[in-house]
């Protein structure tokens, strides 16, 4: 017997073996059933790619400030630069 509903042959079987009434109650709460299992699945997602957005948001902000450190860096320590000299 089948524990749950894929196709339409899984309903048409249910209701071969059950009966009418019997065969379409089954399919709709199996129906139901992975329905819920779905959502719950979705919510599991949209949790670890919010989770990911986050982390990759936290990743540019660290570029940026990796880079205006770089570019800062750079302007205060290059050899050709005037201020250069005061520094040193």
């Amino acid at each position: 017997m089948v524990n749950y509903v894929q196709r339409a042959r899984d309903v048409r079987m249910l209701i071969q073996q059950e009966g009418m009434e019997k065969g379409l109650l089954k399919s709709v709460e199996r129906l139901a059933e992975d329905n819920e299992m779905l959502r719950q699945e979705m919510q599991q997602i949209i949790h670890t790619v919010d989770k990911m957005a986050d982390i990759v948001a936290n990743i540019a902000t660290v570029g940026v400030k990796l880079q205006s450190d770089w570019a800062e860096v750079r302007k205060r320590f290059h050899p050709n630069n005037d201020a250069a000299e005061d520094i040193q």
